[in-house]
C-alpha cells in the first residue's frame, strides 16, 4: 500500500484536472463538429479520443483510493477533492454527449 505525501497528491489532482480538461475541450469539439455537419465517424474519433483522456484521469484517482483505503492517516488535499470534482462532472458530460449525439447524428 503506497502512502501519499501533500505534493504527490496535488501533482496527481493537476494531471486529473489537466486530463479532464483536455475531455471537456473534445466534448466541445464533438459538439461544434455535429454543429458543423460532420459525418458521424469523425464525431466518434473525437468522443474515442475523449473518452481515452477521463479513463486515464479515473484510473489516476482509482490507483490513488485504492492504495489508501485502509490507511486512515492519509493526507487528503483540498486540490484532490477539486480534481475528484471535476473527474465526475466532466465524466457525466461526455456520457451526455456521446448519447446525444448519437441521438441526433445516427441515421
Amino acid at each position: 500500500m503506497k502512502e501519499y505525501n501533500t505534493e504527490d497528491l496535488n501533482q496527481l489532482a493537476m494531471e486529473i484536472i489537466l486530463l479532464a480538461g483536455d475531455c471537456r475541450s473534445l466534448v466541445d469539439d464533438a459538439f461544434n463538429a455535429a454543429k458543423n455537419n460532420k459525418d458521424f465517424d469523425a464525431i466518434k474519433k473525437i468522443l474515442k479520443e475523449a473518452r481515452e483522456k477521463i479513463t486515464q484521469a479515473h484510473k489516476l484517482q482509482t490507483d490513488v483510493i485504492q492504495n489508501t483505503v485502509l490507511n486512515d492517516r492519509q493526507n487528503v488535499t483540498m486540490l484532490f477533492i477539486h480534481a475528484q470534482d471535476t473527474l465526475m462532472t466532466i465524466n457525466s458530460e461526455l456520457f451526455i454527449c456521446e448519447h446525444v449525439l448519437q441521438l441526433f447524428c445516427m441515421k
